[in-house]
């Protein structure tokens, strides 16, 4: 044999006993998937559609998407439907708090009469008290938002004096509420006013005392609000204040502005 050839022959038989002192070739390590990179704590610094990253945290972008800011409701008064002796609604804070910003039944019309007791009474109280002149006529106010005219629905003697309770019936925040308005401290009715007669505003309803034993002259006014489908019947001076059928509410909520 060719020397050349003899030699090639055995660099062959080498290599194939080599490859079988080693053993089947090792596979090929899997490749990990990347981490997704994270932030500050552990929170995610990839943000998705629609949003930025803002140091470890995602902002939302502004746009059409943001939800609409709530309307704001107009305040009504609202008493429901029972309640206690002790319940008064107090001056909504949307209604001014002076006095002189008011219309009520005696005064000039370009000047307001003097209130000389506080709005805000004793619990179940009643009302305030307004100074007159001597036998001042006593005439009716619409109240802020009424529909069509009053009712008298009350007309006789309540503490020692003539009383005129009428009712009506107001527009608020879309629904109609029904409101007292009892005039006390009269000395004597118009003829027209009588239980169940319709009365307009400017109305004379009676008139204030010529005299007063040397004391101040006064009237009281009293708002009170029917609660929701209480029934009035008939009224007289006991269910005027009962709290079953309404709750005496500050004036300046109902009272028309000047």
């Amino acid at each position: 044999m060719h020397p050349l050839v003899k030699a090639a022959a055995s660099v062959a038989v080498l290599t194939a006993l080599g490859s079988l002192d080693r053993g089947p070739a090792p596979r090929p390590a899997p490749i990990a998937a990347p981490a997704v990179a994270r932030g500050v704590d552990g929170l995610p610094a990839l943000c998705g559609p629609g949003t930025l990253p803002e140091g470890p945290v995602c902002v939302r972008i502004p746009g059409d998407d943001v939800p609409a800011a709530a309307p704001v409701l107009p305040v009504v008064n609202d008493v429901g439907r029972a309640g206690t002796a002790g319940e008064r609604v107090p001056r909504r804070p949307d209604r001014p708090d002076d006095a002189a910003l008011y219309r009520y039944p005696v005064g000039a019309f370009e000047r307001a009469p003097r209130v000389v007791s506080p709005f805000d009474g004793a619990p179940g109280g009643h009302g305030v008290e307004i100074a007159t002149t001597p036998g001042e006529k006593v005439a009716l106010v619409a109240l802020e938002g009424q529909e069509g005219p009053a009712e008298v629905v009350f007309a006789g003697d309540s503490e020692g004096a003539l009383a005129v309770a009428t009712l009506h019936a107001v527009r608020e925040g879309g629904e109609v509420r029904r409101y007292l308005l009892i005039h006390r401290g009269l000395e004597r009715f118009e003829q027209s006013v009588a239980e169940g007669a319709k009365i307009a505003a400017g109305a004379t309803l009676g008139h204030a005392p010529v005299v007063n034993g040397g004391r101040l002259i006064t009237i009281n006014l009293e708002a009170r609000q029917v609660r929701s489908g209480a029934a009035l019947g008939t009224m007289d001076e006991k269910r005027l204040a009962d709290a079953a059928v309404s709750v005496p509410i500050d004036l300046r909520n109902v009272l028309p502005r000047r």
